[in-house]
């Protein structure tokens, strides 16, 4: 009997897509957690609304519903948050996904790309808030640079100084946002203050690197940030900046916003 490699490649990969949390209830969920008891239950209400479905999800998904609500640690739900982020990576790469196009016999537009979605959803979410357009506006801003310098340690006068609190201060006026709504917009866009995951850490005699995924309210995830740590008797120096991900794809889906 002969196996149709290509359909079966078709079916895994819609399958796969159908998992994005753009297209799953459930999938959105477990990706946005921790979120309070009552922010949960106003914005999933579909899934959420009787204490049987909480139940189904905690004992069967490892969802914990206390006042707020979280993946539970080793469940079936951190798991699966970890996978939705292989996903992103992985269906966002133009290389896999020309692979999978060639293997499937069908052209690579048609390969679903579940961040991309993501992306486009996010930024509607994102305008109903009423410091929306700012968001937006810090957004369009943020896609047109590569990378900021945010900290550095152990240079003479004449290096490159830290250029990301001035690019902060030039966007807060650029977008009318006062101090105070600043940071409810970088949890939006850079990353939330507990976000920080350890993505790879490289160790020699002297150095140190350490990259982190900075994740976002919503997981647009658009920054890594890498800290290297120098060291040789006496001199030592230390380096912290943020790399944009992602940022083509952004700058297109920002595109399709009205603001």
């Amino acid at each position: 009997m002969s196996v149709d490699v290509k359909e079966h490649v078709r079916t895994l990969i819609e399958a796969l897509t159908n998992l994005s949390p753009s297209r799953n209830l459930i999938s959105q969920l477990i990706l946005l957690l921790p979120k309070t008891l009552s922010t949960v239950e106003c914005s999933y209400l579909e899934i959420t609304s009787s204490a049987e479905a909480k139940s189904l999800l905690q004992q069967h998904l490892g969802v914990e519903f206390e006042d707020m609500v979280k993946r539970a640690s080793n469940s079936f739900s951190e798991a699966f948050y970890k996978q939705i982020h292989k996903i992103f990576d992985q269906l966002t790469n133009e290389e896999t996904r020309s692979s999978l196009a060639k293997l499937s016999n069908v052209p690579v537009s048609s390969i679903p790309n579940p961040y991309a979605e993501w992306v486009r959803l996010v930024l509607k979410k994102l305008l109903t808030r009423p410091e929306g357009s700012k968001i937006i506006g810090f957004l369009r801003m943020l896609v047109e640079r590569d990378s900021f310098i945010v900290y550095r340690e152990g240079y003479s006068r004449g290096a490159y100084q830290p250029d990301w609190e001035p690019f902060l201060e030039e966007a807060r006026k650029k977008i009318k946002a006062n101090p105070g709504e600043l940071d409810g917009i970088l949890r939006f866009a850079v990353g939330m203050p507990d976000g920080d995951e350890i993505i790879n850490v490289d160790r020699e005699s002297g150095f140190e690197k350490t990259t982190y995924l900075k994740h976002s309210e919503y997981h647009l995830d658009l920054v890594s940030a890498v800290r290297t740590y120098s060291y040789s008797y006496p001199y030592y120096r230390i380096d912290y900046n943020y790399y944009m991900r992602r940022k083509d794809l952004l700058k297109e889906a920002l595109k399709e916003v009205p603001v």
